[in-house]
C-alpha cells in the first residue's frame, strides 16, 4: 500500500469520528429541543439540589439592598421557596438567578412591560424555542463565578504583568540573540521555552477558575445576538440596547474564547507559540481592562438574558393553569376575590367573598384557616410581580406584604419562641406604623404564653393596629379576640363535621365566628385511649361551666 493509501485510511478513519461526533451532537440537541418543548406549560419538577438552590440565591445577595425585598420571615412564612420552585422553568444559570432575585421583590417596576413580554413569549412558539435552546447552551453550574465577576470585574484572578512583559522581552532577546550566535542563541530560546511554559502554567492555574464564567459569558453573548435577529416585538428595547452593545462584547468573547481554547488545546505548536511570547497573559489583561470598562453594559446583558428567562417561566406557568387572572387594582381599603385558591395545593377549594381590610378568622385545628391567609398573601405577591393571580378575579389595594406565621425558636440567638414572636410583631407594629399602606397576616398571636396574658396583649395590639392604615388578616384559635375586636374586625371562620369514624373539613369560608372546636376530637380520631378522650372531655366541659380549672 502506498504512501497515499495510508493517508486515505487516515484521514478517512478522521472523518468517520468527525461524521459520528456531528451526528451524536445532533441527536443531543434534537433531544433537548424536546425536552425543552415538552416541559413548556407542565407544572415544574425540581431536579436539583440544596447547593443548586443556594447557588441561585447569588445575584439576590447582590441586589437585595436596592429596593423593598420580601424579608426572610414572609418568605419562609408563605413558603415561597417551594413555590419558586413550582414556577421556574428556566434554561441557564442566568436565568435561575436572576428569577430567584424577582421573586424576592415586592414590586414589579413595569408590571404593563412585563404583561407584554409574557404575551409576547406565548404567541411565538417558536422564537421561544430557539430561545431557551441558547440559554440551555449557556450552561448551569452551581457556584458559578459569573456574577460576581460582572457585578466587581476587580474579582478576576490578578496576574504579575510585569513578570509577563520581563518573559517576553527575554524571549524576544533570545531569538534576536540566536541571529548574533546561533549556539548560546539556541540555548537561550530552548531556556526561553521552558521558562515560558512555566510561567503559562501558573498563570494558567491562577485564572482558571475563571474560565467556567468567561465561557458563559461567551455563550451569553451568542443568545444576545439570537436575540437581537429574532426581534421579538415586545423587547424592542432591550433588543437596541443589545446591538449597540455587541460589537464591544465581540472584543471580548474574542479574547475569552481565545484564552479559554489555548488553556485546552491539543495544538501542541500554538501552545508553544503562545506560552514563549505570553500572548495568552496580554489577551487575559487586555480582556479584564474590556470587563471593566464595559461593566454597565456587560451586567445589563445578563439582566435582560434574566429577564427574558423569567417571563418565559411566568408564560409557561400559566398555561399550566386551570385558571388565572389578572389583579384588578384599587384605592379602596377592602379585598374582593372570585373563587381564589393556594397555587401549591394539589386539589385547592375556591373561596368567594368581599371583604374590608381588618379580618380575624377562626376555626379549629386543620380546618383552613392558616392556608386561607397564606392564599391571600401570596396571591397579592403573585399580583404585583406577575400580573397572574390563581383567581377568576381579586380586587386589592397594591402594596407590600409581610408576615408572622411559622416563627420557631433561633438557638443561634438564644431567643425563645415567645421571644421571636415579640420580636415579629414589634417589626410588624413598626411597618405599619412608618409606612405607606401594607398588608399583614398573622397566625395565632402570642402562642408562647399564657391564655390572659396572650388575649390581653394580643387585644391591645389588634386594637392598635385597627387604629393603623393597612390590611391586618389574623387566623386565630382564640374566639375571645372577636368578641373584644367585633366592632374593630369583620370576622370570618372554617368550620368541619365530625362523625364517630371521621373529620370533614369543606375549607370554606364563612362569616361570623366558629362555634366549634376539635382539639379533643382528634384525640379519638388519632386513636387515643377512649378514656383519655372521655375524662378530657368532662375536664373541659368543667371548665366552660365553672370558669375555672379544678385540681385533678
Amino acid at each position: 500500500m502506498g504512501v497515499i493509501g495510508i493517508y486515505g485510511i487516515v484521514f478517512g478513519i478522521v472523518g468517520l469520528f468527525f461524521l459520528i461526533s456531528v451526528y451524536f451532537t445532533y441527536r443531543r440537541n434534537q433531544k433537548i429541543k424536546a425536552q425543552i418543548k415538552e416541559e413548556y406549560g407542565k407544572k415544574t419538577e425540581w431536579k436539583l439540589d440544596e447547593r443548586d438552590y443556594t447557588s441561585m440565591k447569588k445575584y439576590y445577595h447582590h441586589m437585595k439592598n436596592r429596593g423593598p425585598m420580601i424579608d426572610d420571615i414572609t418568605w419562609t412564612d408563605l413558603n415561597m421557596d417551594e413555590l419558586f420552585k413550582r414556577m421556574k422553568n428556566t434554561q441557564s444559570s442566568i436565568g435561575d438567578e436572576y428569577s430567584y432575585y424577582f421573586f424576592r421583590r415586592q414590586k414589579n417596576p413595569d408590571l404593563s412591560h412585563f404583561e407584554q413580554a409574557v404575551e409576547c413569549i406565548r404567541e411565538n412558539s417558536e422564537k421561544r424555542e430557539q430561545l431557551q435552546f441558547a440559554f440551555y447552551r449557556i450552561g448551569r453550574k452551581t457556584n458559578n463565578q459569573l456574577i460576581d465577576l460582572l457585578i466587581d470585574p476587580s474579582k478576576f484572578p490578578q496576574i504579575a504583568m510585569p513578570l509577563i512583559v520581563l518573559v517576553t522581552a527575554i524571549n524576544v532577546g533570545s531569538l534576536i540573540w540566536m541571529v548574533v550566535d546561533i549556539d548560546y542563541g539556541i540555548l537561550a530560546v530552548c531556556l526561553g521555552f521552558c521558562l515560558g511554559l512555566i510561567l503559562f502554567s501558573f498563570v494558567l492555574r491562577k485564572i482558571y477558575h475563571a474560565f467556567e464564567a468567561l465561557g458563559m459569558f461567551s455563550r451569553m453573548v451568542r443568545a444576545a445576538k439570537l436575540m437581537v435577529a429574532l426581534e421579538l416585538s415586545a423587547f424592542q428595547k432591550e433588543t437596541e440596547q443589545m446591538r449597540k452593545h455587541l460589537g464591544v462584547f465581540k472584543n471580548i468573547t474574542a479574547l475569552a474564547d481565545y484564552i479559554i481554547q489555548i488553556s485546552s488545546s491539543a495544538n501542541s505548536l500554538m501552545m508553544i507559540i503562545t506560552s514563549y511570547f505570553s500572548i495568552y497573559g496580554y489577551a487575559y489583561y487586555a480582556m479584564v481592562k474590556l470587563f471593566q470598562k464595559h461593566r454597565n453594559e456587560a451586567l445589563e446583558l445578563y439582566e435582560t438574558i434574566g429577564y427574558v428567562e423569567l417571563c418565559i417561566s411566568i408564560a409557561s406557568y400559566r398555561e399550566s393553569l386551570a385558571y388565572y387572572c389578572k389583579p384588578d387594582f384599587s384605592e379602596e381599603n377592602e379585598i374582593v376575590f372570585e373563587e381564589i385558591i393556594h397555587p401549591l395545593l394539589a386539589e385547592p377549594v375556591p373561596n368567594t367573598h368581599n371583604m374590608g381590610n381588618k379580618l380575624l378568622i377562626t376555626g379549629s385545628n386543620a380546618s383552613g384557616k392558616s392556608t386561607f391567609a397564606r392564599t391571600l398573601a401570596v396571591n397579592a405577591i403573585l399580583g404585583q410581580l406577575f400580573n397572574t393571580c390563581l383567581a377568576k378575579s381579586y380586587r386589592f389595594k397594591p402594596c407590600q406584604v409581610y408576615s408572622s406565621m411559622n416563627l420557631k425558636d433561633d438557638i443561634i440567638t438564644g431567643d425563645s419562641f415567645y421571644m421571636a414572636e415579640i420580636k415579629s410583631l414589634k417589626r410588624l407594629l413598626h411597618i405599619a406604623e412608618s409606612s405607606s399602606y401594607v398588608m399583614i397576616f398573622m397566625d395565632e398571636m402570642f402562642k408562647g404564653t399564657n391564655v390572659i396574658e396572650r388575649i390581653a396583649a394580643a387585644s391591645i395590639i389588634l386594637k392598635k393596629f385597627a387604629d393603623l392604615d393597612c390590611f391586618l388578616c389574623l387566623a386565630t384559635h382564640d374566639v375571645e379576640l372577636s368578641r373584644i375586636l367585633g366592632e374593630r374586625y369583620e370576622n370570618y371562620h372554617f368550620r368541619e363535621v365530625v362523625t364517630n369514624d371521621e373529620i370533614f373539613f369543606d375549607y370554606t369560608l364563612r362569616k361570623g365566628v366558629t362555634t366549634g372546636s376539635n382539639a379533643i376530637k382528634l384525640l379519638a380520631y388519632c386513636q387515643y385511649d377512649q378514656e383519655i378522650v372521655s375524662q378530657a372531655e368532662a375536664y373541659a366541659e368543667s371548665y366552660r361551666t365553672n370558669g375555672e380549672w379544678l385540681p385533678l
